[in-house]
């Protein structure tokens, strides 16, 4: 008796092969999990715009999302220039995070089990050093974010932020360089403030580095990289519901997050994100205005 031959395993043998290669396995890694943070903002921000939470209307969200960027880089400098207690910073992280896993949660679970949920989350994520339950809890409060600033932005407002944020990030990676500081102090402070996928076939804890020296041993991608394009899928969600119109700004984000992926395995360094994802989710959001 002999074997047939499946004309699917030599599909499959490549497939596996190119998963061995860690560049590979980190980039669908995160892909997988930039995408689960667009489907849950798409999913939850109809739901809060329902039940009347947002940040007003027009374009009022823009001066929190603003505030946010700022306290943001004020809180992770500070401990790393400054000398600030870390327990202090850390807990207002922590809070923050518990917060925005509350706007996700809610809109499923309602209130109290939401708030109930998004406790025991953050406490997971603050006690439990593993990539797999700080990826899992960042998606829930990133999704959260996204999908509060979806349901208070139209998306035109929305895209402003968007061009925003990258000009920002732009300016942190290139120009003044801090964004590397604020990773760093970040991850030093225990708080799942980006995704982080193990390359290696070690043990790889959530405390990785982004020096950008030597061989990774996690592919790494920053929290505020899956907030903001998740944040205009939102409003163009809620702004054409039953549609197909969101799958513009989330394709267009996923092809931006794959240009930068290549970047990033081809020329060694730390790169700005925003500019790539946010800008292939303008793209898509207008090209589907044009159509």
């Amino acid at each position: 008796m002999t074997d047939r031959p499946v004309a699917g395993r030599p599909v499959v043998g490549e497939l596996a092969r190119r998963l061995r290669d860690p560049r590979v396995r980190g980039a669908v890694g995160i892909g997988a999990l930039f995408l689960a943070v667009q489907l849950v903002a798409l999913a939850a921000a109809p739901r809060l715009a329902g039940s009347g939470v947002s940040y007003g209307s027009g374009g009022d969200a823009l001066v929190p999302l603003v505030l946010g960027l700022a306290v943001g880089t004020a809180l992770s400098l500070a401990v790393i220039r400054y000398g600030a207690s870390r327990r202090l910073v850390r807990g207002v992280m922590l809070v923050s995070l518990g917060a925005a896993q509350w706007f996700a949660l809610s809109a499923f679970l309602g209130s109290v089990v939401g708030a109930v949920a998004a406790a025991a989350g953050t406490a997971l994520a603050w006690r439990v050093p593993r990539p797999a339950v700080r990826n899992a809890v960042a998606v829930v409060g990133v999704a959260g974010g996204a999908a509060l600033f979806g349901a208070s932005l139209a998306p035109a407002y929305a895209a402003a932020g968007l061009v925003l944020a990258a000009g920002y990030d732009a300016y942190a990676v290139y120009g003044s360089g801090h964004m590397l500081e604020m990773a760093d102090a970040s991850a030093d402070l225990r708080v799942p403030s980006m995704f982080v996928v193990p390359t290696d076939d070690g043990d790889a804890d959530a405390n990785a580095t982004v020096s950008g020296e030597g061989t990774p041993a996690a592919t790494l991608l920053g929290a505020g990289d899956a907030l903001f394009p998740a944040m205009l899928t939102a409003s163009v969600g809620i702004g054409a519901p039953g549609t197909l119109a969101a799958a513009a700004p989330l394709l267009g984000s996923l092809v931006g997050l794959a240009a930068l992926q290549v970047l990033v395995h081809r020329v060694r360094g730390v790169h700005a994100g925003l500019p790539f994802v946010n800008g292939g989710a303008l793209a898509g959001w207008l090209a589907l205005l044009l159509v």
